[in-house]
């Protein structure tokens, strides 16, 4: 099994395609403009990239890296997730303060929900019954039976919550918000939470396979922090890149890549040493918003 990181370059119109293996840029794809958020599935070898100023979804071919559908949004396209199943891609509409659910294999087929303000970061339970919507604007979490895409219910969080992150287990999801720079950590059985404080203006999450760390990514102050779920305690602060934006973790290899927006680069962190290993050059404002780590057989 091999792992790739895909990276959104929102200031080339690009998409990076790292080898992690070789910690190199492998390819790099030409895409829409604005490219934001990413969404990928290995089971599909599909990669879809969120284009927010030409209003689009690029589709990628992962076998051979080349991009081989685009999807027109009437809006602006930001958080991307895919349902397990890979039946359903959910687009956040950022200016429409909507959520689109999109048929992967006809992709005219869609549904919508006008949801808070300024919807960004999307995950879908693992048993496929809940979307989490972050709303930034209206500084809470929308809770959406994916059956009928209706809202169950919002629970309020900190100030403009952006990225989230869920648990492998479906039990523990994160939420960032940036203004108050804390992440909120919310019992999804119910509902109850807690706020930690972590860096200055911070923008994602990451929970590694095992739910012991939580890696958030601070864009103002250039760092990564690093809590302990068992305690929900901070246990390190890391300097990466400059405005690190977008976090993944890399299961197979213990890695966990950090796209950094103001120094057209990747940071690679060891979730075991807690080190910066490599930085790797991107392209310009490499933003990586989702989940983009893609395991290939």
């Amino acid at each position: 099994m091999t792992s790739y990181a895909y990276i959104t370059n929102q200031g080339d119109d690009t998409v990076s395609v790292i080898d992690t293996a070789k910690k190199s840029v492998s390819q790099t794809i030409a895409v829409g403009k604005g490219p934001v958020g990413i969404a990928v599935s290995a089971s599909m070898q599909r990669v879809y990239i969120a284009n927010v100023e030409s209003q689009e979804i690029s589709v990628i071919n992962t076998l051979n890296n080349s991009v081989i559908q685009t999807i027109k949004i009437n809006g602006a396209p930001v958080g991307l997730t895919l349902s397990p199943d890979n039946s359903t891609l959910y687009v956040a509409d950022w200016f429409a303060n909507k959520v689109l659910a999109i048929s992967t294999q006809l992709p005219t087929t869609r549904r919508e929900l006008n949801v808070g303000d300024a919807p960004a970061g999307l995950v879908v339970s693992p048993n496929n019954k809940w979307l989490y919507i972050a709303n930034r604007d209206s500084d809470d979490i929308a809770i959406v039976d994916t059956a009928s895409l209706s809202i169950k219910k919002r629970i309020k969080v900190g100030s403009h919550p952006f990225g989230l992150s869920l648990s492998s287990s479906g039990k523990l999801l994160v939420s960032v918000n940036v203004r108050d720079d804390s992440v909120s950590l919310i019992n999804t059985k119910n509902y109850s939470q807690q706020k930690i404080k972590v860096g200055y203006h911070p923008y994602c999450a990451a929970i590694t396979a095992d739910e012991k760390l939580l890696f958030v990514s601070n864009t103002q102050d250039d760092s990564v922090s690093v809590i302990d779920l068992t305690n929900n305690k901070t246990i390190k602060t890391i300097t990466v890149g400059s405005t690190p934006e977008g976090i993944s973790i890399d299961p197979m290899n213990q890695h966990a890549y950090v796209a950094n927006w103001g120094s057209n680069n990747v940071s690679i962190i060891d979730v075991n040493s807690l080190q910066v290993l490599a930085t790797i050059k991107t392209g310009e404002k490499s933003r990586a918003f989702g989940q983009f780590i893609l395991l290939s057989p």
